[in-house]
């Protein structure tokens, strides 16, 4: 068995439902946004903002999770079994694998890790008998748990049978040269970010500096009934509009900030790549600042 046999999870369900929550969050935001701009100030303007802002929010945590499952695989070598899903990677040596079968043949049923869904049942929940057990997995019906000397996961190849027969084949026919035990986990890498002094200013200076700009549209809108958005050709102000229209400045800083916060945290898995990452998190504060500046302007502009 010099060959890897790879082995996917089951995908199309949750494709589609990630497909459908991102759509559903997306047509959220674009309902709340509409909404803000029907209203003339006061809370409610304020109360669709933040609402808009927080799905938009969310967005990137559902793609993750969808980009996780796209690219999530099980490789089956002679030597162990290696897990690679997003962030999260894990690499077992054969020879430390004491069992593998399917969760139907276990005693006492699986417990799911809370807020799972197909094509995500990801996290850690404790077992009567095995004691912590982390899903790696997209379906409830296709689990198979491998039970190694430091840990205990499920996950769920397509095709179960194949899966556990060359598993246990793999395991009867032993390895001279198992593969090295590797742990790598998203908080890890969070942590990774949180270190890094650079980061520690850059990102919460991008987010504080875009609630400044919503903030002082929303108190400004109130007050200024019409404003002019820019000049023509000549130099001269455009015709004024309601000012409701300004508040386009803080979506479009609350779009580009998570852009490059997403875009960022991309880039800083490698260290060659990491300046990148520094240039797209300078960008989320260059960002808001010139349209904190240019709604100062208009602002001027319209007393």
């Amino acid at each position: 068995m010099a060959e890897t046999y790879t082995f996917l999870p089951k995908r199309t369900p949750g494709i589609i439902l990630h497909a459908f929550l991102a759509a559903m969050i997306l047509g959220g935001f674009g309902l709340l946004v509409w909404l803000a701009f029907q209203q003339t100030g006061g809370f409610l303007l304020i109360l669709y903002l933040f609402g808009s802002i927080v799905l938009l929010g969310i967005v990137p945590f559902v793609g993750y999770r969808g980009y996780a499952l796209l690219h999530g695989v099980y490789s089956l070598k002679r030597d162990g079994l290696r897990v690679r899903w997003g962030l999260r990677s894990e690499d077992i040596p054969l020879s430390e694998v004491k069992w593998v079968r399917p969760a139907n043949d276990l005693q006492t049923p699986l417990r799911f890790p809370a807020f799972s869904i197909p094509g995500a049942i990801l996290g850690t929940v404790d077992h009567l008998d095995l004691g912590p057990v982390e899903f790696i997995a997209s379906s409830y019906k296709n689990l198979v748990v491998v039970a190694s000397i430091n840990q205990v996961i499920a996950v769920s190849p397509e095709n179960v049978d194949e899966f556990v027969q060359r598993f246990q084949r793999a395991i009867e026919m032993g390895t001279l040269t198992p593969m090295e035990a590797y742990s790598s986990v998203p908080a890890a890498f969070l942590r990774q970010v949180a270190a890094d002094r650079y980061v520690r200013i850059l990102i919460p200076s991008g987010f504080g500096l875009t609630l400044v700009l919503l903030v002082l549209v929303s108190l400004s809108v109130p007050g200024i009934p019409l404003v002019s958005l820019g000049y023509d050709l000549s130099g001269n102000l455009l015709q004024p509009v309601e000012s409701v229209r300004m508040l386009l400045l803080p979506v479009l800083s609350t779009i580009f900030y998570i852009f490059s916060l997403v875009a960022g945290l991309y880039f800083y898995r490698r260290s060659e790549t990491r300046p990148i990452s520094y240039l797209v998190w300078t960008g989320g504060i260059i960002t808001p600042i010139l349209l904190i500046a240019a709604s100062i302007i208009l602002l001027l502009s319209a007393l």
